[in-house]
């Protein structure tokens, strides 16, 4: 080996480890919300972060403005939400929202305040961030006891529902419809728009029913059968398949309408909802390739705004409580102008204003269900993250805890307050300047969805104040009852 070849290698080397030593920090920045350089190296060279602190006796006025609640062994659930009946006098949409998509307590508050909401609001209609078409047999079983209430959640299109907590509320809706006329029933629908393959199979089942001329060559693709195989198809040729399935989507819309009089007459509340089904398949073939992250955030949420829009319209405009992760829940926004990027929140505050109430959830610390890997070793994560999103294999269910993280401020100041769970509404704080100044301010605090890396991936930095008209704190929680523990995630 000579010395030029020497010196070349050394040189190669020196590049090769810089470029990977790069590589893992821009990963570990981007995906996992470390500081580029480093916890340590950042340290050295940032300003001390002077704590943003409460004095006891704001924490004492803060304990006054709270309101406890219960969810153990409570003798009548309605009773602890009464402070909520004249703040919801005029709401017709009640949007409650959760700090990740598998926390047992927050199922379980939501299920009781739902039940509040029939009881006290006359509320009628439940709706929840899950796919329209597929939530069809849920309703179905709520309205007529017919089919399997948890093979009917198992096709809802998306496995963080599927736990025993929400099994439980689907099984106390059909029981409340028992004896009542059908203006009196309850009602559930999914009114998320991501998932074309629950469309396309409904419409199929549908129409080969209720219409002999129907023929199957009208349908478009089902797209999510086959993620593997989009994978490899270049954005021309994506391009042209989209615009291939919007043209059957349109040939198949003429003939639903060539059939109305017909469908209409053998179920009308059908024949509408296979209408809407076609309007939610349409929003999913234009945001399939939405490629801008704010663009396809506000597409959907504003799709699943109008698809809430639909549902109270189609049910005499009754009031609805809406059951979404905290983000779609908030009026917040992905841009300073509100117009780059929008939450459904936001959507639903500029279409219905003060007629839309929204409540988020916190907590501190304990245990949720979520998609994790098994192993936070960097170079894993590097791996098994590319094959997750290029190689559609998710990472599989499991239970997943954090400890209270010292610069949530926000929720160490709750935690203080010593009450497990508690309600508290931001209007009620807003003659307190002290207190009003302390929560009306960016936070991080724990949010997860359907995904959890590490306590750092977790950590939303958020304004629950600007978010939310109140928020539900719990100071320590458990994993959901999730039927898919351990599996990997459809």
């Amino acid at each position: 080996m000579t010395p030029k070849f020497k010196r070349r290698l050394k040189r190669t080397s020196i590049v090769v480890v810089i470029l990977f030593i790069l590589i893992t920090r821009f990963f570990a920045s981007s995906v996992l919300g470390e500081p580029f350089f480093g916890e340590t190296i950042t340290n050295l060279f940032s300003a001390k972060e002077e704590p943003n602190l409460l004095s006891p006796e704001d924490l004492g006025m803060l304990k006054n403005a709270i309101h406890p609640i219960t969810i153990e062994n409570a003798i009548n659930d309605s009773l602890q939400f009464d402070l909520l009946n004249e703040k919801l006098k005029n709401v017709e949409v009640i949007g409650l929202g959760e700090a990740t998509h598998g926390t047992k307590e927050f199922f379980e508050i939501k299920n009781k305040m739902f039940k509040y909401l029939v009881e006290k609001q006359d509320v009628k209609l439940f709706g929840i961030e899950a796919n329209f078409a597929a939530c069809y047999d849920i309703n179905k079983y709520i309205l007529t006891g017919e089919g399997n209430a948890k093979e009917a959640l198992s096709r809802n299109g998306y496995w963080v529902w599927q736990s025993q907590e929400v099994l439980n509320l689907i099984e106390w809706m059909k029981d409340y419809n028992k004896d009542k006329t059908s203006n009196q029933k309850i009602q559930f629908y999914g009114y998320d728009m991501q998932d074309a393959t629950s469309c396309v199979i409904w419409l199929e089942n549908y129409l080969r029913k209720n219409s002999p001329s129907f023929d199957k060559n009208l349908l478009p693709e089902k797209i999510e059968e086959n993620k593997a195989a989009l994978g490899d198809l270049d954005d021309k040729a994506l391009d042209e398949m989209q615009r291939t399935n919007l043209n059957k989507l349109e040939n198949l819309e003429e003939f639903v309408l060539s059939q109305e009089i017909e469908l209409f007459k053998q179920d009308s509340t059908d024949y509408k909802f296979a209408k809407q089904t076609i309007a939610v398949l349409r929003q999913k073939l234009n945001y399939f390739r939405e490629q801008d992250f704010n663009t396809a955030f506000s597409f959907r949420d504003s799709s699943m705004t109008q698809n809430i829009k639909w549902i109270r319209e189609s049910n005499n405009n009754g009031k609805i409580m809406l059951w979404a992760h905290n983000g779609h829940i908030g009026k917040g926004t992905f841009s300073e102008d509100f117009k780059s990027g929008n939450w459904m929140g936001s959507h639903l505050n500029n279409l219905y204003g003060k007629k839309y109430f929204n409540i988020g959830f916190s907590f501190s610390e304990g245990g949720f269900v979520a998609q994790s890997p098994s192993s936070t070793n960097i170079l894993y994560l590097m791996y098994s993250f590319t094959k997750s999103i290029f190689n559609d294999e998710p990472w599989p269910v499991s239970n997943n805890y954090v400890k209270p993280h010292s610069k949530s401020y926000l929720t160490n100041a709750f935690s203080q307050m010593n009450t497990p769970i508690f309600y508290i509404d931001f209007k009620d704080i807003e003659y307190n300047k002290k207190l009003k100044d302390f929560i009306n301010k960016d936070y991080e605090h724990y949010e997860a969805g359907a995904v959890y890396i590490n306590e750092k991936s977790a950590l939303w930095s958020t304004n629950l104040y600007k978010y939310f008209d109140a928020i539900i704190y719990v100071d320590k929680t458990k994993p959901a009852e999730n039927f898919n523990l351990g599996k990997i995630a459809k």
